[in-house]
Order: C-alpha cells, then structure tokens, then sequence
C-alpha cells in the first residue's frame, strides 16, 4: 500500500525493493511509505520508483531532504505543504477507516496511534470473522463495546508474547488453558494495560483533542464518547486518578 497505490507505483518489484530497503535498514514499510508519498506529492512525482529507492536511503541516513523525512509526515507535512495524514503522530496502514468506520474508530483511540493492530477491528468488518461476529462496514453503532473487546485482547496478548497472526488459533477457550487463568481475568489484564497507556499519555497533555482523525464519520463524537464511558474515562478521554474500569493504576505509575 505505502510504496504501492499511494506512491502511484504498480510494478510490484519496485514495491518488493522498498520493503526490502526498509528492512535493511530497519525502518517501518508503512511509516516510511506514507511519508516518502507524502514527498512525492509535494514534487509531482507519484510513480518515480527510482526517487522512492533513493529517498529511502537518504531518510535512513537523514541526508539532504530524508533529514526532514525522517520525523515523519505529522512533524513534516507543513515544510512539503500537504496534508496531516496521521494520528498521535502515527501514519496510516491500508485498512481505510472512511470505509471501515470501526477500524476509523480504532484509528482515533488508540493510545499509539494510527495502528491497524492495536485493536485490530477491521477484522469485525471485512470480515474476517464468523458472521454471527461481523459487522457492516458503515456506521459506529454498537463496535465501541467490540472495539474495547479487541483492544484488551491484543493488549493481553502482547504481555503472553501471542503472535498476531495466531487469530484463529488462539480462542479464548485456549488462551484460558495456555495462562490457567479465567478469560475474563486475561481481559481485565489488557484493560490495566490501555489504562496505563493512557494515563502515561495524559500526564504527557494528551485527551480527547487527540483522538482524532483527518476525515469525518458519522456519529463519530456519540460513539467516542460511548467508548469513553465503558473504560470509565472521562468524556476528555482522560483516565480519571485511582485508575479505571477495575484496572486501578498506583499513584506513582
């Protein structure tokens, strides 16, 4: 997607080269595509798969023009005079929150960013799910409670060292047996994760004005705050002191 239809590049090589040049130096395929697009629209010059190759290399070395690349689109976006595509600083994956309204959602919320994986809710609605879990694409109504679901989930699955990619191979049931533990417990452990997430980013002058995204859904502000309300946030989006939603954060967290 970055260095593909956003960069106006359909040769799939060319596309194949930056992903591996990302990989060597150790730089994200996304990030660094979004904002290598970012520059080719300031130039007009979608489809240069030379120029991609090149800015690529100087971004990771920060030479000439990669020094101001290599803060990424939300810090450089003025400089090439185009549009802020990104939240909390994060740049977007393929999944589309305009189509994918849940996942736009997701985009706004999550305490990283613009990270399809955090909460993972476009899997609700492509769907790659059962149906009798699916979603329709448009709309909010009813998926913050699902959204929160995911996100408490991919949280405590960080902490299990669960791979992502393990969807359909770790269902509840078998995440209860592999931790000896109640699921609903696991949850409450991903729940305590976001909570301090959050509050690490409120004590750093983050609230609702971040959860943000650079288009319009509908119903976005009602289901924002509906999301607010069942994590037991404030309608700020701040984690109130004490902690939330039976995940308490200490007092010197």
């Amino acid at each position: 997607m970055s260095f593909g239809s956003n960069s106006g590049v359909n040769d799939m090589v060319s596309i194949m080269q930056s992903n591996e040049l990302c990989d060597e130096f150790g730089m994200d395929t996304i990030s660094c595509g979004d904002t290598v697009a970012a520059y080719l629209a300031s130039e007009e010059e979608f489809g240069n798969s030379n120029l991609i190759h090149e800015t690529v290399e100087k971004i990771a070395y920060r030479e000439g023009v990669g020094d101001t690349l290599a803060e990424g689109v939300a810090r450089c976006h003025d400089e090439l005079g185009v549009e802020d595509w990104s939240v909390k600083g994060m740049e977007f994956s393929a999944h589309d929150g305009r189509a994918l309204n849940g996942q736009g959602l997701g985009f706004a919320v999550s305490n990283r960013g613009a990270d399809h994986m955090y909460g993972t809710f476009y899997a609700f609605e492509y769907p790659l799910v059962s149906d009798d879990r699916a979603f329709a694409p448009e709309g909010l109504e009813g998926k913050p409670a699902q959204l929160i679901e995911s996100e408490n989930t991919r949280a405590f699955e960080d902490c299990g060292v669960i791979c992502r990619f393990s969807r359909g191979m770790m269902p509840p049931e078998r995440l209860a047996t592999l931790f000896d533990a109640d699921y609903e417990d696991l949850l409450g452990v991903g729940a305590r994760v976001i909570d301090l997430e959050r509050r690490f980013n409120n004590r750093r002058g983050r609230d609702r004005d971040d959860d943000r995204l650079p288009y319009e859904l509908p119903d976005f502000e009602a289901a924002l705050l509906e999301y607010y309300d069942i994590r037991g946030w404030t309608d700020e989006g701040v984690v109130p002191e004490g902690g939330a939603g039976g995940a308490a954060a200490p007092a010197d967290d």
